[in-house]
This record gives structure tokens, sequence and C-alpha cells, in this order.
């Protein structure tokens, strides 16, 4: 059951990562999916299409450079 349900986001729980959490990642070739993995016993789960994880991807390198850059402390991309 979802916590909160907008459009097609369904948000089960908040994430918070610190440095050295267990990752990895599943591929369905077929469905065209990725499934992300976090924790040690895989706690967070993301599951995307192709589509959003490319976004995903973009977002997560625009944070990256912007991590690198000087400025405000809070920037929202």
């Amino acid at each position: 059951m979802s916590l909160r349900r907008a459009g097609e986001v369904s948000v089960e729980s908040y994430v918070e990562m610190g440095p050295g959490v267990a990752v990895r990642c599943e591929v369905d070739r077929l469905n065209e999916q990725a499934s992300l993995a976090f924790g040690g016993r895989e706690s967070f789960v993301l599951s995307l299409d192709r589509t959003t994880l490319e976004q995903l991807v973009t977002l997560g390198s625009r944070a990256v450079a912007e991590l690198d850059t000087e400025g405000t402390d809070l920037t929202v991309l």
C-alpha cells in the first residue's frame, strides 16, 4: 500500500542514503526496465522504465555538477 500516490508516482517510503550503501541493478531488456536496489537486503528498490531511468540519470548528473560548483547553499534543479 502506498503512503502517497500522485499521478504515475507511488511513494512507499522516504529514503536517505549515506556513504557505503550497498547498491545493485537488475536490467530487464525484454521490457526495457531497470530495478535499482539499495541496502544490504535491498531495503529500497526503484523500478524504472528506460525513459524514466534516462531522466533520473540526467537529473543526477546535473546534481553532481552543481555540487562541484560554488554558489548558494541550496539549488533546486
